[in-house]
């Protein structure tokens, strides 16, 4: 969530600016709600970029609510967040021989929130270990204690559904 100068380049640019660039596609074809609270305007024309693709037909069907966040980039980002915990969960779970070379599975999930001052902060989401025939144990609250409360940035119970988060 943010934007950062990064080490070698000249202007400030969105962090996961392939989310970003998913999410200005869809504007663009219309497949979502025009934005006000869309700060990030980088002219990054694309003629064929499959992982842009891929991340606008995962993110599209999420994006539904946007309108209601507070947010509009938190709001893409933790939809993000959800894509890609699915798609971890699914190696996890669909690679057979994974616990021939290991007995146990520990994912750590969450999101980078850059910040102009301060330091950068990682946000934790989810933390679960997997055993082989096992279903994963959530030690979330044991290691960070209490979920966030997303609610005011995702705007409705449905869109934290969708996004996947814990």
């Amino acid at each position: 969530v943010g934007s950062l100068q990064r080490d070698g380049q000249a202007k400030t640019s969105s962090a996961c600016g392939a989310a970003i660039g998913a999410y200005k596609e869809l504007q663009k074809t219309k497949k979502t709600a025009s934005d006000p609270l869309l700060v990030f305007e980088a002219d990054n024309p694309r003629e064929f970029d499959p992982q842009l693709k891929q991340i606008v037909n995962l993110l599209a069907p999420r994006l539904k609510g946007i309108e209601n966040s507070s947010d509009s980039i938190a709001f893409v980002t933790y939809q993000m967040y959800g894509v890609v915990r699915e798609l971890i969960t699914a190696c996890i779970t669909e690679t057979p021989d994974l616990f021939d070379f290991a007995s146990e599975v520990a994912v750590v999930g969450g999101i980078m929130i850059n910040r102009r001052k301060g330091g950068d902060f990682f946000q934790p989401l989810s933390f679960e270990t997997s055993k082989k025939g096992e279903k994963p144990i959530d030690l979330f609250k044991e290691a960070f204690g209490t979920r966030p409360n997303l609610l005011p940035v995702l705007g409705s119970q449905e869109a934290m559904t969708r996004a996947s988060l814990y």
